[in-house]
């Protein structure tokens, strides 16, 4: 069995908490005792593919950013360098994935991109996608779409409802063969390309992405019922562990 790719993961957590009010900005808001950005540090940690986290934060909260990255990552038993950057991101994703991919190992036979805001992903599924696009040059994680999507020109009335049966939501993680991503966000930058999704600019200048079906607890954070949802995710994985222990007893 081929070992795991040498994966590079790239962390966004330049999140403002617009929909959220005045507080914390959204990669230091505290659920269950700790933040989102330490939660989705340590969802990474439990991926055995990832060697190194480069951690992209708001310009003006990089050292913050980066003591809490430090304080997550020891507690999630990784090594001091695991963490091997934290660096400012920019006005656009595009910018501050950019900034991040810069600051991947030389070594990196893989880029993972992660929102912080998703702070509850698998690791099983952090590993699927990443050798996914170690075979395949590029994959992402999604889940089927659930509800009936109509299409609006003028937000009043309905100009059509496309077939469900092919649409996907697609999540973060989502990674990239190393060098080819790389080439990927420079032409992006070229070009002034902007995208919130960033297998939607592999597909524009390289090709096809591979989907894997990912999990609904993969919620995005972005609102203060998301936060209740969250807390009670992992309440119950909590409960779940603690019943897996007993039983072992």
């Amino acid at each position: 069995m081929p070992s795991s790719p040498f994966v590079s993961a790239v962390l966004l957590a330049a999140g403002q908490s617009t929909r959220m009010g005045t507080g914390p900005r959204k990669p230091f808001l505290r659920v269950e005792g700790d933040t989102i950005l330490a939660w989705a540090l340590r969802s990474l940690a439990q991926a055995r593919c990832v060697r190194e986290v480069i951690v992209v934060a708001s310009p003006d909260q990089v050292d913050e950013a980066r003591e809490e990255a430090s304080r997550a990552a020891a507690s999630a038993g990784q090594p001091e360098d695991w963490v091997s950057a934290v660096v400012a991101g920019g006005s656009e994703r595009t910018d501050s994935v950019h900034a991040g991919a810069q600051a991947v190992s030389n070594t990196a036979q893989v880029i993972l991109v992660h929102d912080a805001a998703r702070p509850l992903v698998q690791s099983a599924r952090i590993e699927q996608v990443a050798e996914r696009a170690r075979e395949h040059g590029a994959a992402l994680l999604a889940v089927r779409v659930s509800d009936t999507i109509k299409t609006s020109a003028d937000g009043t009335q309905v100009s059509g409802t496309l077939d469900r049966s092919e649409l996907w939501a697609a999540q973060t993680p989502q990674a990239f063969d190393a060098r080819r991503f790389l080439k990927v966000l420079d032409q992006a930058r070229q070009d002034g390309a902007i995208a919130t999704d960033d297998a939607a600019l592999f597909e524009r200048y390289e090709g096809s992405v591979t989907l894997v079906e990912g999990d609904r607890d993969n919620i995005k954070i972005t609102t203060d019922e998301d936060l209740v949802h969250a807390a009670a995710i992992l309440r119950g994985r909590a409960n779940q562990e603690a019943n897996r222990g007993g039983a072992r007893e």
